[in-house]
Formats: C-alpha cells, structure tokens, sequence
C-alpha cells in the first residue's frame, strides 16, 4: 500500500483530496518541515507525486490560470476516482463537481489560503484546523421553513493555550459586485440568529473575507458601513498579507 511504501505519499494523497486542487509548491509548503530545506522537500515532494501519479492515484493539469498569481503556469494536482477510492475504501465515484475546474482559480485561491494558515499555526506553535466545503457548510431553517445552506470557503479554528479563535473564511477574488457580497453577509447574520453554532460552541465565529488588494477592501468596508442593519462586529476585512496577524494576534474589527 502506498501510505505503508512511505508515509509521506499517503500524506500527500489526503492534502490532494483536502484541498481537491492544489499546486505542487502549496504541497511543498505543507510538508516542508519534514525536510532540511525547500529544495529537498521540492524534489522529494516533486518524486512523491510523481509515484502517485504513475499509478493513477492523482491527476495532473499544466494550465495557466487567468488571474490567479498573475496567470502564471503552475502544476496543479487533483485525486482520481482510484485515489478516492484508496482513501476512503469504498467503491464510489467522485462526485462530478470535485473534479470541475470551472472555478479553478478560485479554488486555487481557497487552497492559498488554507496554506498560509497552517504554516502561520506552525510558525506560532498553534493548533490548527481548516476545514473546506461541503464538510464546512452549514444547514438551518430560513424564516419560512425552507432549509438552507450556509457555504464558507473554510471554517478554521486556532488553539493555544490562552484562547481558542473560530472565523468562517470567504475569499474573495474580487469579480462579484459588492451588492452580491452584502447578501452573503446577510446570510451569515441569518445563520447567527439561529443560535444553532452558540450553542454547539459557545460564541458565534468572526466572518472574515479575504480580498486581493486594498481598493477592493476599502470598497468592501464602504459597502458593509452603509448597510447600518448589520452586525458591524461579524465580520472583518482583510487582505491575504494580514493573515497571519489576525491567526496569530486574534480577530480585529476593521474600521
């Protein structure tokens, strides 16, 4: 079996399924501790891969992805239904929108993401856990009974000694119109009045959306002050480079 082969296969076989698609460097990235420097871990992970694909546990795309660091080529990794099927010891398919790459660049974005967190965790020495759709999405009642569903892109959660921080996490790639965003918002504050997440942990999670760069935050903040309705301290706007504060300092209620 490969996990038995080399642990490090098996691994990476479960970061492909996590993240459903992600670059050879975020892979990289995600196990870089366990090697002396980047290099290594590169061509090792790089070696690992390979065997994996040989024998038709994960695919690969070579593609260029508008708008996603700047269009540049990369090699992306996503699982096979073999591969499915090694980790989870059934005989199911994967279902069809695993392996769509019709949001491609916004799930690459998600992955981004997901990375920076655990190495921000590691660096601070704090227990983490991000976790993506549809595991991370939740169900509740609207106000005519009709069950709907509440997707984050992640939900995560830091421990440390001290305290232990929950957000929803939206990343956004700024190509909807605010309007579209403010009615996500909405659903959020839905969600909250159910008391359904206090009650499984106590307090209701920051909603935290991650923008690609300052005009589209200050755009956002603009958007989110007018609506004067909403729970102003819901939710928190940040650019990607401010992750790693808000992980290792807690949430900050932007201005």
């Amino acid at each position: 079996m490969i996990a038995d082969e080399h642990p490090m296969r098996g691994r990476l076989l479960e970061r492909v399924r996590q993240h459903r698609f992600i670059t050879t460097r975020q892979l990289m990235r995600l196990t870089r501790s366990s090697y002396g420097t980047p290099r290594s871990a590169l061509r090792q992970t790089l070696r690992h891969l390979t065997t994996l694909r040989e024998r038709n546990l994960i695919a690969r795309l070579e593609r260029c992805v508008g708008g996603w660091q700047g269009g540049s080529a990369v090699t992306i990794w996503t699982l096979t239904t073999k591969g499915f099927r090694f980790l989870t010891g059934g005989t199911a398919r994967l279902r069809p929108h695993h392996t769509s790459t019709t949001f491609l660049a916004h799930l690459l974005a998600i992955s981004e993401t997901r990375v920076l967190f655990y190495e921000t965790a590691e660096q601070y020495e704090l227990s983490a856990e991000a976790v993506g759709g549809p595991s991370c999405w939740r169900r509740y009642l609207g106000a005519h009974g009709q069950t709907i569903t509440l997707k984050p892109d992640l939900t995560v959660t830091v421990t440390s000694r001290e305290f232990v921080d929950r957000y929803f996490l939206e990343v956004d790639r700024a190509t909807e119109n605010p309007a579209r965003v403010i009615r996500k918002c909405w659903q959020y504050e839905f969600h909250r009045r159910t008391g359904i997440e206090q009650e499984r942990h106590g307090v209701y999670p920051v909603v935290v959306w991650i923008v690609p760069h300052q005009e589209r935050k200050s755009r956002f903040l603009r958007a989110l002050d007018a609506e004067t309705k909403l729970p102003r301290e819901l939710f928190t706007v940040i650019t990607l480079d401010e992750l790693t504060s808000l992980i290792r300092d807690g949430p900050q209620i932007s201005d």
